[in-house]
């Protein structure tokens, strides 16, 4: 995406006379003491800022006028019952924020509440509304868990051999990395499967996006994710090096993938092109009105420099799987790769929804969107919500993911994962 620097003029918000104030409205990305001293101004002050900086009023269905009018009583009996003795419970504050949240489109959206008068007899004073999963846990196809999702995928593939696969390498680990003042790891698994004619499949499954910070680091043998990256360019000379006879097809596994760098389209996707690629279009809020968006700007996906395979030309398969836990880049990376790619096949569970970027790091001057409030939530709240609305093929899909080509529920198979893998397999061998 082209950074462009935009100069914003910030002037005072107004809002409607017939509805209370509290003393201080903030701009969004701004980080100051929340001024509110009861319940009703803490909702009120969450309700504005929300108003103004909200990346998806355009198709969000919910009355947001409406949800001020409703709730507001709510919290102002909260106030009374407070000056009345009675301290007010994080079951109540969290029954009435649900309500409010959970109907909302945004799936990035996490929504942190401190109770501003903490309860003696409760230890924790504050909670999260994730309006994204609330709604996912609600599908027909969801399987509670009792363990992450990605141990659980880690140990599949840990004992692939044991599945009935034939594994020719399998290189895998757990990769640590710091890029723009974030610290954090990511798992992956290079696998190279053989068929039963003989033919090679090289496969990768990635926790979660990291492939641009991960391989920028090979050769740097002091980098702590340098073997990570040995084994990201042994899955890629696997694609590009092994000759169109042998090589039956691909696999990017981004089951369990929590999402992250957009960047990394240029080497899952610019490896395959010959040419740059439009594959999204986004906008984001510049002014306190619902709908004062800046224009639509494309996003291109860039031809890779350093590795390369016209799988296009040649007719090589690249199935990609994904599951309900596939948020974010982990499932904007298949949505794209079918926009881009005709040999793409997606196999798995409609994703998790969550489709519009979150950029922190910007010079864009955001004053009217993404996160907002006090970041450690110490201090009443803190919003955590898409930065930008984004468009994938012609349609905003936040909220509502990426359904696959071919549907393989786990819940239809005792939640095992190796079905969606096997007809990844039974796909290649046929094409």
């Amino acid at each position: 995406m082209k950074k462009t620097l935009i100069i914003v003029t910030i002037a005072a918000l107004l809002f409607s006379a017939c509805r209370k104030e509290s003393d201080y409205v903030p701009y969004i990305g701004e980080s100051h003491k929340l001024a509110y001293n009861t319940y009703a101004e803490q909702f009120t002050f969450i309700w504005k800022s929300i108003s103004t900086g909200y990346a998806f009023w355009d198709v969000d269905t919910v009355d947001w006028d409406a949800v001020y009018t409703r709730h507001l009583p709510a919290f102002e009996q909260l106030d009374r019952q407070y000056a009345a003795g009675n301290p007010v419970s994080l079951h109540q504050l969290d029954t009435l924020y649900r309500a409010i949240f959970g109907p909302m489109r945004d799936h990035h959206m996490s929504v942190v509440i401190q109770n501003i008068h903490p309860h003696p007899g409760e230890s924790n004073h504050r909670f999260s509304v994730s309006p994204g999963r609330m709604e996912v846990n609600q599908r027909d196809y969801y399987i509670e868990s009792h363990t992450d999702e990605k141990v659980n995928i880690n140990n599949f593939l840990c004992d692939i051999e044991s599945q009935g696969y034939t594994v020719l390498a399998h290189e895998q680990g757990r990769f640590s990395f710091f890029e723009e003042a974030i610290s954090s790891n990511v798992t992956y698994h290079y696998i190279l499967f053989r068929l039963p004619d003989g033919r090679l499949v090289p496969y990768l499954w990635q926790s979660m996006a990291a492939f641009t910070p991960i391989i920028r680091s090979l050769g740097n043998d002091t980098s702590s994710a340098g073997a990570g990256a040995v084994l990201l360019d042994h899955w890629l000379h696997a694609i590009t090096d092994t000759p169109r006879e042998q090589l039956a097809g691909i696999i990017l596994d981004n089951r369990g993938n929590s999402g992250g760098y957009q960047d990394d389209l240029d080497y899952l996707l610019g490896t395959f092109l010959n040419q740059p690629a439009e594959v999204m279009r986004t906008r984001y809020k510049e002014g306190p009105g619902r709908l004062e968006y800046s224009v639509w700007t494309p996003y291109y996906i860039q031809p890779n420099k350093t590795y390369h395979r016209d799988i296009t030309a040649e007719g090589i398969p690249y199935v990609i799987l994904c599951d309900i836990n596939s948020i974010s880049m982990g499932e904007i990376e298949p949505m794209c790769a079918k926009a881009v790619l005709p040999t793409v096949y997606t196999i798995g569970e409609r994703t998790y929804g969550a489709n519009s970027p979150l950029q922190p790091y910007t010079d864009i001057n955001l004053n009217y969107g993404g996160p907002f409030g006090d970041g450690s939530s110490r201090n009443g709240h803190y919003i955590y919500t898409s930065t930008f609305e984004a468009q994938l093929g012609g349609q905003v899909t936040e909220g509502i993911g990426h359904t696959p080509d071919l549907i393989v529920l786990r819940k239809d198979h005792g939640g095992s994962f190796k079905p969606q893998l096997d007809a990844a397999f039974d796909y290649i061998a046929r094409h």
